[in-house]
């Protein structure tokens, strides 16, 4: 009786270290990259920068990181203009992205969103975290925190690359955005885009 149990024991032990060995095989074949931004002092209220962060599909209103962008879907979130958004830009395969929401309040003043569409194919999860802070009556700023998994081979080689890519267009977005938020127009490199774009180029 007690060599059966000590058998069963063994083969719980092996079974409970095969269990162990499979998650970290799976955690070791992903890169998992996380890093957050912070705007400059914005000199609006949080209010009045939230209301420009909310219209989740109409960001290529004001950023020159995107040609279009538009909404899709019943909203899953009380308040949210819709589910998820399409946008065509420069970057992602095909130079269209989708993007979805995974996260919306007015409350906190703060939004997520997931790509689900058009990320490179070494790109497995890209999560990315807006959220509005309070400084005063008439200033705030706006912070992100951004996720990505890649495959653990080619983010070896390609992830300085994209973390570079990466930090670019935040700092585009956040600057555009102050400027958009404090003037009520949009930026230089803004307005030259849309003028080629009505242009047909």
């Amino acid at each position: 009786m007690k060599v059966v149990q000590i058998k069963a024991a063994i083969l719980m032990g092996l079974a409970l270290i095969m269990v162990n060995l499979k998650g970290m095989t799976q955690e070791n074949k992903q890169k998992i990259i996380k890093e957050t931004w912070t705007s400059e002092v914005i000199h609006v209220s949080a209010d009045s920068l939230w209301a420009i962060c909310r219209s989740f599909d109409n960001t290529a209103k004001w950023t020159s990181t995107l040609h279009h962008s538009y909404g899709t879907g019943t909203p899953k979130y009380e308040g949210a203009t819709c589910s998820a958004r399409t946008c065509e830009t420069s970057f992602g395969k095909g130079r269209k992205v989708v993007e979805e929401l995974t996260m919306f309040s007015d409350e906190n003043r703060e939004l997520a969103y997931n790509l689900i569409e058009g990320a490179p194919g070494f790109i497995t999860y890209t999560n990315n975290h807006w959220k509005v802070i309070e400084i005063s009556s008439n200033r705030s700023k706006l912070e992100m925190h951004i996720t990505l998994h890649m495959k653990k081979f080619a983010g070896f080689f390609l992830g300085g690359l994209t973390i570079k890519q990466m930090k670019k267009q935040v700092s585009i977005v956040l600057d555009e955005i102050k400027f958009y938020a404090e003037t009520g127009v949009v930026s230089e490199a803004k307005k030259k885009q849309l003028e080629k774009l009505n242009k047909g180029g």
